[in-house]
């Protein structure tokens, strides 16, 4: 073997000269950015992070229930492992998401294509690209500054351009105001009300069914 070339056995071994252009499997991917703010995929490394804004009973209250705290088990368990859609036991797309100002993280995006199961109840049909949203701040001192209604104008235009989505949704309780407003603000219309859509804190919570366009 001439000096300076890898035998088969070493690229195998090692990669070959091409390793360093593999992109990891949880490599940070840019969705969209706006001024001052940008969002961005979850990856493992924010899980410490993630798991410190699902205990944090400030926004446990408005989110997901003060009951309902997820630790990093929880976390990784939640976001970062792939979704199946119960009625047909077909993986369906979805993504964990970060946003970011130029001071740090300060909120969590997921969305989702419907899946079977939930098309139905939405009104529209399972091959329809409909998705839906679901976001929090997790950082309180962040709130009542419009950061929510830019967030989701942010993943709202990704959807739209990027995943080809032609419809929009979003669930939020009818007592959660602060919600309601930021998805008013970014398009979003009331479309139905969803009598006991979900459960907070151990009592039934009626919501919104919100639909971008």
């Amino acid at each position: 073997m001439r000096r300076g070339l890898l035998s088969l056995r070493e690229v195998v071994a090692t990669g070959g000269p091409f390793r360093a252009l593999r992109r990891p499997r949880w490599a940070m991917t840019l969705l969209r950015s706006a001024p001052g703010l940008r969002l961005r995929t979850a990856e493992p490394a924010d899980i410490p992070l993630l798991a410190r804004w699902r205990t944090d009973p400030r926004v446990l209250e408005f989110y997901a229930g003060r009951d309902r705290p997820l630790d990093e088990a929880g976390v990784r368990a939640r976001y970062f492992c792939p979704h199946r859609d119960p009625t047909t036991g077909r993986f369906y797309e979805y993504r964990a998401c970060v946003a970011e100002t130029g001071s740090g993280p300060v909120g969590f995006v997921q969305y989702y294509r419907l899946p079977r199961a939930d098309a139905g109840l939405f009104g529209c049909s399972p091959e329809e690209r409909a998705y839906a949203v679901d976001l929090f701040l997790g950082e309180p001192a962040r709130w009542g500054h419009g950061l929510g209604s830019r967030l989701l104008a942010l993943v709202r235009d990704h959807l739209v351009e990027r995943r080809d989505a032609r419809r929009i949704f979003a669930d939020p309780r009818v007592e959660n105001l602060r919600s309601v407003r930021a998805l008013e603000k970014a398009g979003f219309r009331k479309v139905q009300l969803l009598a006991a859509r979900s459960v907070h804190e151990g009592d039934r919570a009626d919501c919104w069914l919100m639909e971008y366009p």
